[in-house]
């Protein structure tokens, strides 16, 4: 995959060198270390940072521990079983922990790994975090998906703060096609629309995001429209939580 991207990479400047491909983890320190040692030899430094990677989860919480919920309108919810045993329990900090690993975690070690190297061979230093809709707008099946995404944009947009000198530009995509759902970390299986048929293009997605970069966009919402759809949850609230549950057919 990597040595197919530099290929097409490699294309598209009309067969011209000057790129590099380097399979890492960037979760993984040593991994990073050795990138950067890459990047400093063969190009002296980088001028922007795109930070994409990452895992979903897709189940409510409780059914990661096995947990299955009986609703009866006018009843208390019931669940069978009906508590979480210690294996159970263990298995939700598993997976939550993977998808920590892979949507805070890495995104932390690759800003702490890179930003000092920007700011020092950079005359524009720019970081690109590819976020989540979810991470800003709660949905029903998304718990820990959504959460551990959020980390990362709160950690990212501290970081704007505190290194005024370096452009940071937060995109938020809604569902974007392809087969990103297969990562998931909790073997939940996909409730939305077919994202191919009814998710964002992912050629207008990286256009927008390369177009917040050159224009210094800080918060960037997929689509556009989504903005309001973030006020409207603290407005009203209610609203985009049914909305939310009609989307991924979840019954309240």
């Amino acid at each position: 995959m990597v040595e197919e991207t530099v290929q097409e990479c490699r294309a598209e400047r009309g067969g011209q060198d000057g790129v590099l491909g380097c399979v890492a983890d960037f979760t993984v320190v040593e991994d990073m270390i050795r990138v950067r040692n890459l990047i400093a030899e063969e190009w002296e430094g980088i001028d922007t940072l795109v930070v994409a990677a990452g895992v979903s989860a897709l189940k409510p919480l409780l059914a990661v521990a096995g947990l299955e919920s009986t609703k009866v309108r006018g009843q208390p919810e019931e669940f069978n079983p009906p508590q979480a045993d210690q294996d159970a329990i263990q298995r939700v900090v598993d997976i939550a922990g993977a998808a920590t690993k892979a949507n805070y975690v890495g995104p932390l070690i690759a800003a702490v790994t890179f930003i000092p190297m920007m700011i020092s061979t950079s005359r524009s230093p720019s970081v690109l975090l590819v976020s989540s809709l979810a991470s800003v707008i709660p949905a029903p099946t998304r718990a820990i998906y959504a959460s551990t995404k959020s980390a990362s944009l709160l950690l990212y947009q501290a970081l704007a703060i505190e290194h005024r000198g370096v452009n940071f530009s937060l995109v938020m995509p809604s569902t974007v096609e392809g087969d990103f759902r297969s990562s998931a970390v909790d073997g939940g299986s996909i409730r939305e629309r077919d994202p191919n048929k009814a998710g964002l293009k992912r050629e207008a997605v990286a256009e927008r995001c390369i177009q917040a970069v050159d224009n210094k966009d800080k918060t960037v919402f997929l689509p556009a429209t989504m903005r309001l759809g973030h006020l409207l949850y603290w407005l009203l609230p209610s609203f985009i939580e049914w909305r939310a549950s009609v989307k991924y057919g979840f019954e309240p």
